[in-house]
């Protein structure tokens, strides 16, 4: 099936039944997806184009309308929104021994905070530092994994496989999708224990494997599981092994990011229902707990979800973001022999010369942009008669591109506004408009001469 389908009927039915629960405690009142705005958490890592397509998914599925767009709003499953809830919760509402007595997390100004967000999927890290005011100021961009905790779950099925062989795994899984479910939910309860946890075998695994040999005869000479009574027995050290690939990553991207000069940072808040596994734990507050306090909500899962609402109510209260990417426009340029040797050439009908895929920059990539910062830019056709004005967009992770056909360059999207006044001594040029710092980014471009605008949403899902 498509992606699409399977993502708007996913967000369908959750819609649906928000909608269905939110009408049994109105009295009577009935409210539809128009009445509301829809806060969708995506992983901070995910490109632009994968929110592109979550918003078209949202779309589809009815929350929002094409007419309505500003009712959706993206937020990242990382950073900011739970720094929102972290900085507010008591004492008690962190695990047994992150603050003592009455001790509440610091919020004067200058206090640095990173957020390791330990999701199913992805691993999302952001720093943060509280500016005047109390708002917040972005000081790493969000940079991130996707080793979560699924990565957990998917060694595990390659240990069930190789315990029980390919021929009888494959069999149960494909045959028996709901007990293999099942069986993946109870293992991620195991995944916040410590030591040797036991797993309910299911009872299709087991009647095909008998199919076989005896059940115990799988586990003879295996010295990482047993078999005890219709449980499988996994010892500690291999439900650590299980972590290793996620826990790799957890603590280089940890350390990658102390290792930058202009952080002092003051606390790690692990998040995420991920942070709950005892190993991803231990692990942040033993590498890191000597320089950073280290501490985690004792419901890091509703950290999530709460931090995306209270985001969603007062977004400005980030002040700045860092940039992931660069981004700018094509445009063109006179034809310089030494600057665009090699480089397709644009004559006009008046004789010039252009290069025509010179790269303007709109921003840079880890360049600071200020929520709902404008940056306004003024450009002039290359014809006299010229009746419109496109712009390409371009992002790159290159922080000094020239040209817009330079490997790593992907245009994102186009803007073409009407350019009708041609008379002599008009004014022949157009004002665009970026308006960046939020999870996504408006272009406006304006005729000067007749007033003409033109608005884009940049589509991120560019072929």
């Amino acid at each position: 099936m498509k992606a699409m389908k399977i993502f708007s009927e996913s967000l369908r039915f959750m819609k649906d039944h928000a909608l269905e629960i939110i009408g049994e405690h109105t009295s009577g009142v009935k409210y539809s997806a128009s009445d509301a705005t829809w806060i969708l958490t995506v992983p901070a890592i995910w490109s632009a184009a994968a929110k592109q397509f979550m918003r078209e998914a949202a779309t589809e599925a009815g929350l929002v309308t094409e007419s309505e767009p500003d009712r959706l709003r993206h937020v990242s499953s990382a950073g900011t929104e739970r720094l929102c809830v972290c900085r507010q919760l008591p004492s008690e509402g962190f695990m047994e021994g992150d603050l003592r007595g009455s001790e509440k997390i610091k919020e004067v100004t200058g206090t640095q905070y990173m957020v390791v967000d330990c999701g199913g999927g992805t691993i999302d890290i952001t720093v943060h530092e509280v500016v005047e005011g109390g708002c917040l100021k972005e000081l790493h961009r969000v940079s991130g994994s996707d080793m979560g905790g699924q990565t957990v779950d998917k060694n595990f099925k390659t240990f069930l496989r190789e315990l029980f062989s390919e021929e009888v795994f494959d069999e149960f899984e494909e045959n028996h999708p709901s007990e293999l479910q099942r069986l993946m939910y109870e293992f991620s309860i195991c995944k916040r224990c410590k030591g040797n946890v036991f797993v309910q075998c299911p009872i299709n695994l087991k009647e095909i494997a008998t199919r076989y040999k005896v059940i115990e005869n799988y586990f003879d000479g295996n010295n990482d599981a047993a078999w005890d009574e219709g449980q499988i027995l996994l010892l500690g050290e291999k439900l650590k092994s299980l972590h290793d690939d996620s826990l790799r990553s957890i603590e280089s991207l940890i350390t990658d990011i102390l290792k930058k000069p202009n952080l002092n940072i003051d606390y790690i808040f692990l998040v995420g229902g991920f942070a709950l596994s005892a190993y991803v734990n231990s692990l942040v507050r033993e590498k890191f707990g000597g320089r950073c306090k280290v501490v985690c909500p004792a419901d890091a899962q509703m950290a999530v979800l709460r931090g995306a609402v209270t985001f969603g109510m007062i977004p400005n209260v980030v002040l700045s973001r860092i940039s992931r990417f660069t981004y700018g426009i094509g445009i063109a340029h006179l034809f310089d022999e030494t600057k665009h040797k090699g480089k397709r050439k644009y004559v006009t009908k008046e004789g010039k010369v252009f290069c025509d895929v010179c790269f303007h920059c709109l921003v840079k990539k880890d360049e600071s942009v200020l929520f709902d910062e404008v940056r306004e830019y003024v450009f002039s056709p290359a014809e006299r008669d010229q009746r419109a004005a496109c712009f390409r967009f371009y992002y790159t992770e290159s922080k000094t591109p020239e040209f817009t056909d330079e490997p790593g360059m992907t245009k994102i999207g186009s803007l073409t506004v009407s350019m009708p006044v041609i008379e002599e001594g008009s004014s022949r040029s157009v004002k665009l408009k970026i308006k960046f710092g939020f999870t996504e980014m408006q272009a406006t471009a304006t005729d000067v001469g007749s007033g003409e605008t033109s608005s884009v949403k940049l589509d991120f899902l560019s072929k």
